[in-house]
């Protein structure tokens, strides 16, 4: 077909139309999903953060969970413990008083000892000698001899009807030799005697009285042989109450001794 210049003018405008309003199209499709893009860009960048921050509090969450668990662990350890320490306590208490009720009845044996020692001296200065018997050592010696021995079971033997006395023994030394080993020497032959007595004869020994006196006190002339040799002596004694008065003075004085 042949166009004429009117024709090929009308195509030429057509198509010029076409072309541009075909680029026209894409700038505003352009110009419209550029700003959705960037919309939908800053969306999941803000999801990503989102996702970051529930990640972070999830932990924290978690690490509070723990913590939590912990304390409510420590609290019921810290809640054992107060109840043991006021068992503790209440078992400490109850020794306490314990120990307090033991004081007390302490006290009241210790004043009542001390009341029945206090009648014990009292009826002591009452008492009168009874018999007296001495037995004699050889120098530097503290062991007893037959003789001493049967003297001392002939004292012995007169106890035996006797309920309420007292044994006074005392040890002596002559004066040969160093004064404080002559003291332990008295010491230690008083100390003899009281064993014999006690171990042989069943004397208690609450009822003996003993001391060492060395080499104070001598019977005899210590410038002769037999003088010294009587200074190497143990004596005995013993107290009694007469029976008068120790019937006048009633059962106190039996529990005495």
């Amino acid at each position: 077909m042949i166009l004429t210049p009117k024709s090929a003018l009308l195509v030429a405008s057509a198509a010029l139309m076409f072309v541009g309003t075909g680029c026209a199209t894409k700038r505003f499709v352009r110009a419209s999903v550029a700003p959705v893009d960037a919309r939908v860009g800053q969306v999941e960048s803000t999801a990503k953060q989102n996702t970051a921050d529930i990640d972070q509090l999830e932990k924290q969450v978690s690490r509070a969970e723990e913590l939590a668990t912990g304390a409510g662990q420590e609290a019921k350890s810290a809640t054992e413990l107060a109840k043991q320490a006021g068992t503790r306590a209440g078992e400490a208490g109850t020794r306490a008083n314990g120990a307090f009720s033991l004081a007390e009845e302490g006290i009241s044996k210790a004043v009542a000892n001390e009341r029945s020692i206090d009648r014990m001296y009292e009826n002591l200065d009452n008492y009168q000698m009874l018999r007296e018997e001495s037995v004699v050592f050889g120098f530097d010696r503290a062991d007893l001899t037959a003789d001493a021995k049967a003297k001392l079971d002939s004292f012995a033997g007169s106890l035996n009807s006797q309920k309420r006395y007292v044994v006074e023994v005392q040890g002596f030394a002559d004066p040969a030799g160093n004064p404080n080993y002559n003291q332990e020497l008295s010491r230690r032959r008083a100390t003899a005697v009281v064993r014999y007595l006690t171990l042989n004869h069943n004397i208690p020994l609450r009822r003996i009285q003993m001391l060492g006196v060395g080499s104070e006190q001598p019977v005899a002339d210590n410038k002769t042989k037999a003088g010294r040799q009587q200074n190497r002596r143990v004596e005995v004694k013993v107290y009694a109450l007469p029976e008068a008065k120790a019937t006048a003075k009633g059962e106190t004085v039996a529990k005495s001794f």
